[in-house]
């Protein structure tokens, strides 16, 4: 399966994240990261997760210095 259709279990991605299955769900919780469920289950579509993943980057803070 090609890496960017490549869908992936809560499991798989709380591996992938180095992040808890709870951590997960209570990011789910509040609607930021994309899902789908198939039956009773969620699957996450990696190149979307990835796309998500470049939005949550931590920005410098105006007033510091970068020098």
């Amino acid at each position: 399966m090609e890496k960017q259709n490549e869908f992936l279990t809560i499991d798989e991605l709380a591996d992938m994240l180095k992040i808890s299955t709870r951590t997960i769900r209570r990011i789910l919780k509040r609607g930021d990261l994309p899902a789908m469920r198939i039956g009773r289950q969620l699957r996450f579509n990696r190149e979307a997760v990835n796309e998500w993943l470049k939005t949550q980057s931590i920005e410098q803070s105006e007033g510091q210095n970068t020098a």
